[in-house]
């Protein structure tokens, strides 16, 4: 299976798309200002024990408070001392916060690297499931027992699979070098503080999602091709040589049609290949996803046409799952069958599908009722949430472009029209809440500097908080 990393920046915003045989598979937005904090280490103020539920909320110096569950345990013993309200506390972010959720954390703290996540204490060294050869899992668990000094853990990754006793003892030292350095930042700090941050996201994409399948790894912008090669030759020199500069001046994402995936993960509905289709409803609780089977008919009888359909939507629910950030519960209403043997068929479709997943998922199975049940864990936000904000107009039952989203979106639909050849100067009719936006994505430079020619920009008071229009020297060539 060949896969692609595709990056692209524009402002203050990173985007990643990571492709399968040239389908999106799944999507990394994200910002200089409100980006993922998991994985980043705090040193917290305890601000209230609840003993009724079993939590404290910890303040991190972030806008929410963080939920930290008292129930972690570690071989059967409860991980840290007892947590004080005005006390302090040694925490690491699990999960971003979601709606009115504040943040989750955890007393178990980690450090990742790209072979191996380092646990300062705890002792444990484990395999990913997903190395299955049993002499394989033996090496490195021969290897890794080796390099292990007194009660460090470590979970050698997927990626580590075949790599050599150098280069995983060289990323062994290079983990426990960061955690002296949050040791070292938690002396002598005041509560709540910041004591370790993650990579960059584009350093952090790179770490995560390029494994060795990965043939290439795309930029559009000199700056983040820039960044990746110097962070790859320090520290990964065999990705070094799958780094590669697009010369197009059209964006990536519409090169390669990302940005058609991107709007059918935003709709209610993604289509299926034979006609069917998914439709796909999100609550806070749960998410509910129904089959329908379309003008689909060319099976022999009823029930080969909804198997079918349902393997068709077994590959595509765990695409759509995965390009969507959905986590939490989520129901399937299959095409109703009889067949046991197609029904075991879609639920392993289904598992195998989302064994590329990076958040673990689990196919729980059929209830009484028919119904699939999965559940995937919450590690950050939904990719609705991230770029799109509740429609005030309708009383919050549609959705509308949240304005951080759609500046981006203003300063690649300029790149665009910059690309389309024609001579003159372009000009920017806009809403004042998107001109007021764009003017803070350049706070550390021009935003319009990628877009290669001159932009005229016009505040619209009577524009929409949405609307706007890109022209070439007064000719009308385009809007939102």
């Amino acid at each position: 299976m060949a896969r692609e990393l595709l990056m692209e920046m524009e402002g203050g915003e990173v985007r990643a798309a990571i492709m399968e045989n040239d389908s999106l598979v799944d999507l990394i937005v994200e910002r200089e200002s409100g980006g993922s904090i998991v994985g980043n280490i705090y040193l917290g103020r305890v601000e209230r024990v609840i003993t009724g539920i079993g939590a404290a909320f910890i303040n991190i110096g972030l806008d929410k408070s963080g939920f930290l569950p008292l129930s972690e345990r570690r071989g059967g013993e409860q991980i840290g001392e007892p947590v004080v309200e005005g006390g302090t506390v040694f925490v690491q972010a699990k999960r971003d916060a979601f709606a009115e959720k504040g943040p989750q954390l955890a007393r178990e703290l980690s450090i990742p690297g790209r072979y191996l996540v380092y646990a300062p204490t705890g002792g444990r060294l484990t395999v990913s499931r997903q190395i299955e050869e049993e002499g394989e899992r033996d090496r490195l668990l021969g290897i890794i027992g080796d390099i292990a000094q007194g009660e460090e853990g470590f979970v050698l990754r997927t990626v580590s699979d075949g790599v050599d006793q150098d280069t995983l003892a060289a990323e062994a030292e290079y983990l426990r070098q960061a955690w002296q350095s949050v040791l070292q930042n938690r002396d002598g700090a005041e509560a709540p503080a910041l004591l370790y941050s993650e990579l960059s996201s584009l350093q952090k994409t790179i770490r995560d999602h390029a494994q060795e399948d990965v043939v290439s790894i795309r930029f559009d912008d000199s700056a983040a091709f820039s960044e990746a090669k110097s962070y790859c030759e320090q520290f990964y020199p065999s990705l070094t040589e799958k780094l590669s500069m697009e010369q197009d001046k059209s964006p990536l994402f519409d090169q390669y049609k990302v940005e058609e995936a991107i709007e059918i993960a935003l709709s209610r509905n993604a289509p299926l290949p034979s006609g069917g289709g998914l439709v796909i409803e999100s609550m806070e609780a749960l998410t509910a996803i129904d089959v329908n089977s379309g003008r689909y008919t060319e099976g022999s009888n009823p029930d080969e046409n909804a198997r079918k359909t349902n393997l068709e939507a077994a590959v595509e629910i765990s695409r759509q799952v995965r390009l969507r950030n959905l986590g939490g519960l989520i129901v399937v209403d299959f095409i109703h069958m009889d067949d046991a043997t197609g029904w075991a068929q879609v639920l392993e479709s289904l598992r195998q599908g989302f064994s590329r997943d990076r958040v673990s998922c689990r196919v729980v199975g059929r209830t009484e009722g028919g119904l699939v049940e999965l559940i995937r864990r919450r590690r950050s936000s939904p990719l609705a949430e991230t770029l799109l904000d509740r429609c005030p107009e309708c009383g919050g039952d549609g959705h509308v472009w949240r304005t951080e989203s759609l500046v981006f979106e203003v300063l690649r639909s300029l790149r665009r029209e910059a690309g389309r050849g024609s001579a003159g100067k372009l000009v920017l009719n806009a809403s004042p809440e998107i001109l007021e936006a764009v003017e803070a994505a350049g706070s550390n430079g021009s935003a319009f500097s990628r877009v290669g020619r001159q932009v005229v920009t016009h505040a619209m008071p009577d524009f929409g908080p949405e609307e706007y229009e890109i022209f070439i020297d007064g000719e009308g060539n385009g809007g939102h």
